[in-house]
């Protein structure tokens, strides 16, 4: 075998920009300059081990190399050791810690747990943001934050972003509130915008927020339980049509306005609340819905399973995606709103008791009543709290007087 013991794959043929004719088995490439085609043998001159001198002529004509046949290459490597790497293409979920019950459910809804967010608008559902101000009230117009060259780079970066997903636009509104970044855990920034102006003149709506032990009372008996985290979820809705002026936020370069909602405003809460409520509401009572976090609990595996693919299947009539890093399928317990839930009951995430055990002692009054709030919050289920939550308001009191 003159050419070599070797069979060419899929990324010697891109790397030699390889020319395949299907019909006529032929590849053809160039190297070093020149041309090279292979051509298969004629099964008459493989078979006939003494060809014909019109044959040889034939043979001789021909300036290209032959792709050897079946029969001749296993004669040729009947002796030798043959390696073959083989190469498949893995799903999304084969190295993930998901079971193996769900797994094929996530397979099959792989479009509602995409890597990012598509680089287009949401629909319009029937229930937008609406902004609807004070009659009567003053616009604001707000300069700018000023920042140093690299948060302006990042703020920059972001709004970038936004703009090539088409989550804002540029705009010519009256109105304009400064936007600015935050420090994240994790080191990076998040763009924020300042709507404090806005919101005092936006007129508040008072749908209702779901209380959290009525939730938690829901799950009794429950056995099974798996959380689905919508991804950045206010941005998978629209700003009503007309009200995308309201939101404009102002940057050292440009003004810019929301078509989808942002982070802050003043009822931003109840609308989503309003979305979710009414597009999971046929589930009512199997699953609980707070806010981006829907929990599914159950008492049987195929009950389990049954009411993942309903939440799923709804999921992606609605188009709203999910965040599959943030959740999880199939547990005995799970994090819900601070607390754990299992079979055994409910308790405090036990990071929320240390950051609360652990807190520098309040040095005044704010940091005191922002201290009471979050223990009482965790009281019933933290050891050693009880008695310094009781004797709080008599302190606070003890601290006022002397103000005074």
């Amino acid at each position: 075998m003159d050419v070599g013991h070797i069979l060419l794959g899929r990324p010697w043929i891109y790397d030699h920009n390889v020319t395949i004719l299907g019909r006529e088995n032929i590849c053809s490439f160039i190297h070093k300059g020149k041309k090279v085609t292979l051509r298969p043998l004629q099964p008459k001159i493989v078979n006939n081990p003494t060809p014909s001198k019109e044959e040889k002529s034939q043979v001789s004509k021909s300036k290209a190399l032959h792709i050897i046949t079946l029969k001749e290459f296993i004669k040729e490597v009947e002796d030798a050791p043959i390696y073959v790497l083989a190469i498949r293409e893995s799903g999304r979920f084969a190295n993930m810690e998901v079971p193996s019950t769900v797994r094929p459910i996530l397979e099959e809804y792989q479009d509602v747990f995409p890597d990012d967010l598509p680089n287009e608008l949401p629909p319009l559902q029937d229930i937008q943001h609406a902004i609807d101000l004070v009659l009567g009230s003053t616009l604001p117009n707000l300069p700018h934050y000023r920042m140093n060259p690299t948060e302006h780079a990042e703020l920059k970066r972001q709004v970038d972003e936004l703009l090539a997903k088409r989550f804002i636009r540029e705009s010519l509104s009256p109105c304009a509130v400064p936007a600015l970044l935050i420090p994240k855990k994790d080191g990076t920034w998040r763009m924020c915008i300042d709507s404090r102006a806005i919101n005092k003149i936006t007129v508040k709506y008072r749908f209702p927020i779901p209380r959290l032990d009525d939730m938690l009372d829901m799950m009794t008996g429950a056995t099974i339980f798996s959380k689905i985290d919508l991804k950045s979820g206010y941005h998978q809705i629209r700003v009503r049509l007309g009200d995308e002026w309201k939101t404009a936020f102002k940057t050292k370069d440009d003004l810019y306005e929301w078509l989808v909602m942002p982070f802050g405003l003043t009822n931003a809460p109840s609308t989503f609340m309003r979305v979710m409520t009414q597009v999971l509401r046929p589930f009512m009572g199997k699953f609980l819905v707070y806010f981006d976090d829907i929990l599914i609990y159950s008492t049987s595996q195929e009950q389990h399973l049954s009411h993942l693919k309903q939440v799923c299947t709804v999921l992606r009539a609605e188009k709203l995606f999910s965040n599959l890093k943030k959740c999880s399928f199939m547990s005995s317990e799970v994090i819900f709103l601070g607390f754990v839930v299992s079979s055994e009951g409910m308790k405090a995430d036990p990071e929320k008791v240390k950051a609360i055990v652990s807190r520098p002692e309040p040095t005044n009054i704010h940091e005191v009543r922002s201290f009471h709030g979050l223990a009482t919050f965790y009281h019933d289920s933290s050891h050693g709290l009880h008695e310094e939550v009781r004797i709080i308001p008599l302190k606070l009191s003890q601290a006022i007087m002397e103000k005074l």
